[in-house]
């Protein structure tokens, strides 16, 4: 058995090429080109680690997926090879903690234990609703998350998302555009530079709920709100417009995860959107409904959150609850929403440029 050492691994060692110089460090160890391909694609990486005597440091294999978090990505170089040769030196993290509810009395009473009344009350609750869970597959499972299928839970910013049916791979290219940024001083007026150097979280904000995806994860700090999206499916007509279906009981398979971040740390305080300091003639209304935060999650750290959730609520497919919140609040018309009646009139001018704007069926009932 081969061990590497710090002198063998410096010579590899570049942080501005992580991926390739593993690539490097492997061949040079007799790893076929095929295996090392399907290692990058993967998105695993040599990361070195200070140690707190500021000697050399240490180097372990990191997943692009989970960042900084140890037991998901730091797995020691010769453990990991053997594990991509067919061994599995490694532990399974324990499940998640899952309870299964048929009604929102049930959530509420869950939600009512003194741990989690604990995490409300300092603001470090946060949730996520989705109307059923997704997972992702990739040709090196991460050792310690994927289950036996070699599936790993996925709760991705849309921005990292990929198709659910392949493989998921760290070689398909991430482009970020913006539909509403460069539209966005046709409603404020504002120096070019400074609303570029101060406002661009309220842009990523509008990004993510009138047009494109962001890095950005969409969380709340409202059961109802979570509830909302866990009842309900985003669907879009024939006629290209949205609208939210509500799911039929006795076909519920929505989860609510309860989530309690670390660090770095989300809390309400910080991150519940109350107000915006570049929209101020017209105020997003959808985000401020929907009672949302919205934290930003990097390409080397894009489904880090799961090392976070603290509880995964199924709801039973005989859920018995709808929402106590509609589509037509969650998502309000151009009448109530003026910055959205704005975005549909720049639409109007400039389709080409906004064609990604959501466009929701009850929208321009009753346009201003």
């Amino acid at each position: 058995m081969h061990y590497f050492t710090w002198s063998e691994v410096s010579d590899y060692v570049n942080v501005d090429n992580m991926f390739e110089e593993f690539g490097k460090l492997l061949q040079g160890r007799g790893f076929s080109n095929v295996l090392i391909d399907r290692i990058r694609d993967s998105g695993f990486f040599l990361k070195h680690w200070m140690t707190a005597d500021r000697a050399k440091p240490q180097i372990t294999v990191s997943d692009s997926m989970y960042g900084n978090k140890a037991l998901s990505s730091s797995f020691e170089i010769e453990a990991f090879l053997r594990y991509v040769q067919g061994e599995q030196p490694f532990s399974r993290l324990p499940p998640l903690n899952r309870v299964r509810v048929r009604s929102r009395a049930e959530i509420l009473q869950y939600l009512s234990d003194p741990r989690l009344l604990c995490y409300d009350m300092d603001g470090s609750l946060t949730i996520r609703g989705q109307p059923r869970e997704h997972k992702f597959r990739r040709a090196i499972p991460n050792p310690a998350r994927a289950d036996e299928k070699g599936l790993e839970l996925s709760i991705l910013p849309g921005l990292y998302r990929q198709s659910p049916n392949g493989m998921y791979s760290f070689d398909a290219p991430i482009v970020e555009k913006r539909a509403l940024t460069p539209v966005s001083f046709e409603l404020e007026s504002a120096d070019l530079k400074r609303a570029n150097d101060g406002f661009a979280y309220d842009f990523m904000r509008v990004e993510q709920h009138y047009a494109r995806q962001t890095p950005g994860l969409d969380l709340t700090f409202d059961i109802d709100s979570a509830l909302f999206f866990a009842t309900n499916r985003f669907k879009v007509g024939d006629d290209g417009l949205a609208y939210h279906q509500p799911v039929a009981r006795g076909e519920h398979e929505g989860v609510i995860y309860l989530f309690k971040f670390g660090s770095p740390s989300v809390k309400r305080t910080e991150y519940l959107i109350r107000e915006f300091d570049f929209f101020k003639t017209y105020q997003p209304l959808r985000i401020l409904r929907q009672e949302c935060g919205l934290p930003l999650f990097g390409r080397y750290e894009r489904n880090i959150a799961v090392t976070d959730v603290d509880t995964v609520l199924e709801l039973e497919p005989d859920y018995k609850d709808t929402s106590l919140k509609t589509p037509e609040y969650m998502f309000p018309n151009a009448r109530e929403d003026a910055f959205y009646s704005e975005i549909l009139k720049l639409k109007d001018k400039m389709p080409d440029k906004l064609g990604d704007v959501v466009e929701y069926r009850w929208a321009r009932t009753v346009r201003t």
